[in-house]
């Protein structure tokens, strides 16, 4: 059985047209976790001057996403069912990165945790996500909380 490659990966991802457009880049993904930064264009900003909130939402959706596909088979699809960013701290220059982690796989639901941070390592947004696994992956019992620990969710 293949296995996740994370050169193979990273490739692909930032070759995505949508990745490639806002500017994003994903650094690294593994076991549960991603590493992702956008550089800030101007293109990239509100009537304000700042990073748009719209780049920040990309940022966690897709950071979550990629540290879910590094601990998923490679025949499975997810899709997102639901996002959210709270901002701290506007950004106007530099580069932000994204710091992705799956909190939670269900067998159909996973769910994740993103920080953003500006160039000074400061969390300026914090978000999560929640994705749908599409094709049913075979059961692997109960629920895991990421690092090792079991889900309190309901048993089948």
């Amino acid at each position: 059985m293949k296995t996740f490659d994370e050169e193979f990966y990273k490739e692909r991802v930032n070759a995505f047209p949508f990745v490639k457009l806002i500017g994003m880049r994903l650094l690294s993904a593994a076991e549960g976790r991603s590493v992702m930064e956008c550089h800030i264009r101007p293109i990239l900003k509100n009537s304000a001057g700042t990073l748009h909130g719209g780049v920040m939402g990309a940022l966690v959706d897709m950071s979550v996403a990629t540290a879910l596909r590094s601990v998923m088979p490679l025949s499975s699809q997810m899709t997102t069912v639901e996002y959210k960013v709270n901002f701290l701290k506007p950004v106007e220059t530099g580069t932000v990165t994204a710091l992705g982690a799956i909190l939670r796989l269900g067998r159909t639901i996973a769910v994740g945790s993103t920080e953003v941070r500006n160039a000074d390592g400061e969390v300026v947004a914090f978000g999560s996500a929640t994705y749908y696994i599409l094709n049913v992956r075979a059961d692997v019992g109960e629920p895991v909380i990421i690092k090792g620990k079991k889900g309190g969710g309901r048993k089948a």
